[in-house]
């Protein structure tokens, strides 16, 4: 009689002894499965990470903008923005949309004109008069590095590593004037417009005006004429006038965030309604257009002048303000 012991893979034989019944392995192509199924898997994995990062980047990125314009809408009051009497204005003069722009206004002469880059806005200043003024400043020249130190960030300060291995880093300082070194990556600018669809005159003290800020990340602070591109609306998509800039691609240009300038809004149709913010962009690959709608009241559609495109903007913010009368910073 044979017996047989299944689990332990024996079968005894009455003449012929024991035989051993090794189990059956695994063959290689089941391991060439599993490696396949593996490698799939890892790799969907891996592709995962630099969108991760990406979109962690792109969260700090919007996170500082909203702080760069929340912020920014109560320094425009401190420094002056909303006191007619502390403003100046480029050789264009004055009228019912001003412009703080410390990239486009840096010098007296005003060589780039704000009206330039923003059509039917007038180029502001600070003057520089009480806790503005600066003794190496030639006469009459607006203290436009203020507006500088004022529109740009402050949260990415440079350092120094400690003297040891254990000891924290250390701030480092413009050896000149004794102020803190920062990257400044964050940089903002102001506009300040009559918000009545009566008067086409600069504002004044007392008149309700509208503020608002626009924040930019990695602007180009050294080319006033940088950072402009000119687009139309036809109250769906945005285009662009021109080639898309070097290095850059059109999804990455027009994209939730960016700020759109409109020249054609004026005293018929809301003048301090310039400003308006994207929501949601949907590239067309076949013809270069972009499908938009706005956070903010949209552009003119179809408009006698083309749209300022804000290159790098990543944020918005604006209220409603009282302009304030004269004061000690405005003699």
């Amino acid at each position: 009689m044979t017996t047989r012991f299944p689990r332990r893979g024996i079968t005894l034989h009455p003449h012929r002894g024991i035989t051993l019944h090794p189990h059956r392995g695994i063959t290689l192509m089941e391991v060439l499965i599993a490696i396949g199924i593996l490698a799939v898997g890892l790799t969907s994995v891996v592709s995962l990470v630099p969108a991760g990062q990406s979109q962690a980047a792109r969260a700090l990125i919007l996170d500082r903008g909203a702080s760069m314009v929340a912020n920014g809408l109560q320094d425009a009051v401190t420094y002056g923005l909303t006191r007619p009497d502390s403003v100046m204005f480029d050789a264009n003069g004055s009228g019912p949309v001003w412009v703080f722009d410390p990239v486009v206004q840096r010098d007296a002469g005003a060589t780039v004109l704000t009206s330039a880059i923003f059509p039917n806005a007038a180029g502001a200043f600070l003057k520089p008069a009480g806790i503005y003024s600066q003794p190496s400043n030639p006469a009459g020249n607006p203290s436009w590095q203020v507006l500088q130190l004022l529109g740009q960030g402050r949260d990415d300060i440079l350092v120094s590593p400690g003297t040891g291995s254990d000891d924290p880093p250390v701030n480092r300082f413009d050896p000149t004037n004794g102020i803190r070194l920062f990257n400044g990556r964050m940089s903002c600018l102001f506009s300040v417009a009559r918000a009545d669809n009566v008067l086409t005159t600069s504002p004044g003290a007392g008149d309700v005006a509208k503020l608002t800020v626009v924040a930019f990340h990695n602007r180009n602070l050294a080319d006033p004429g940088a950072g402009w591109l000119p687009v139309t609306f036809d109250g769906t998509t945005l285009t662009l006038q021109g080639a898309v800039p070097d290095k850059r691609t059109l999804k990455e240009i027009i994209r939730p965030g960016v700020v759109i300038y409109d020249p054609n809004k004026t005293l018929a149709t809301n003048q301090y309604l310039r400003w308006s913010q994207v929501l949601m962009a949907s590239v067309d690959s076949a013809d270069g257009s972009v499908y938009v709608t706005f956070a903010s009241p949209p552009p003119t559609a179809g408009g006698a002048l083309p749209l300022q495109l804000l290159l790098d903007s990543v944020g918005m913010a604006e209220q409603m303000v009282v302009l304030e009368g004269s004061g000690p910073y405005s003699k």
